[in-house]
């Protein structure tokens, strides 16, 4: 497990698939920007209440995010 790269699919699902700002996404997801920030910067590992919520709220694949394996969204 590599948290760089699960910072970076963090990032691209916040880009490419929502299409939201790194601000709005945070405040979408109730964490604190800086936190957002250092969790795509792969300095944290993503708590369990922000992988329920991103998985919740936008159907995110916990799997993907961790591996890189599958698709970013559940189906």
């Amino acid at each position: 497990m590599n948290l760089k790269d699960i910072g970076e699919r963090i990032r691209l699902f916040r880009m490419d698939i929502l299409n939201l700002s790194q601000r709005e996404f945070a405040q979408r997801m109730g964490v604190a920007q800086g936190n957002l920030s250092s969790l795509e910067k792969g300095h944290q590992l993503p708590s369990c209440f922000f992988l329920w919520g991103l998985h919740a709220t936008y159907q995110a694949n916990v799997h993907w995010l961790f591996t890189g394996v599958g698709e970013p969204v559940v189906k």
